[in-house]
């Protein structure tokens, strides 16, 4: 599953835009939030999560626009086995 989590104008780890983590679950998709931009188990800096279907209705995706960014980066996580 793809999650969106948008940031707004200031004291967020982006300016705008959006980042896409994919994950099993909204808690998975957090967790990999958190390891990569905040280490601490504070409340989430951003301003929203949504699901890819949410996310495809908004404005923010229809323009690929939120406050003059994009999607900065898209996140995963991969398990090896050997």
């Amino acid at each position: 599953m793809k999650f969106y989590f948008t940031f707004g104008l200031v004291n967020q780890p982006f300016t705008g835009g959006w980042v896409v983590i994919n994950a099993d679950s909204r808690a998975q998709a957090c967790m990999l939030f958190r390891a990569a931009f905040q280490p601490n188990d504070e409340m989430l800096n951003c301003c929203s999560i949504y699901e890819e279907r949410e996310f495809k209705r908004t404005k923010m995706y229809r323009e690929n626009d939120n406050f003059g960014s994009s999607c900065h980066c898209e996140l995963g996580l991969k398990i090896e086995k050997k």
